[in-house]
């Protein structure tokens, strides 16, 4: 069954789902995930070397893009709805819960906050 044009999918062209990514109308985008070596305890030379040999790698791939993503910016919000909860809630068994989840957040927000995340989308075009 054909989608509609007037669907979010028909609209954007996306016929499915691959084993890496999605299939549009017009050409196919795999995505892949990388986490990065914690450089910051590197050397400069060693950081370096390193950014130099994926510059050389990533250059000899045609079509490819780049997304950089930090999940830091999700810790903030939902540490806010807690705190906004915590100062509303009345019952004690309650607040203790909503006061672990907050301590909890804390905690892996500091331990999170060097890590990135990038995304390497390469787009296959219908030949």
């Amino acid at each position: 069954m054909k989608k509609s044009k007037n669907s979010v999918q028909g609209l954007i062209g996306l016929e499915r789902f691959t084993r890496f990514g999605v299939k549009t109308d017009k050409a196919e985008l795999a995505f892949f995930s990388v986490e990065p070596t914690n450089i910051s305890v590197l050397s400069a030379t060693n950081i370096d070397v390193k950014i130099h040999h994926l510059m050389m790698l990533l250059s000899t791939i045609p079509d490819l893009e780049i997304l950089a993503l930090d999940s830091c910016e999700c810790f903030d919000s939902n540490k806010n709805h807690l705190r906004k909860r915590l100062e509303k809630e009345q019952n004690e068994a309650v607040r203790k819960l909503l006061q672990a989840d907050y301590d909890f957040l804390d905690e892996i927000q500091v331990e999170m906050s060097t890590a990135r995340q990038f995304m390497f989308a390469v787009r296959f075009r219908r030949e």
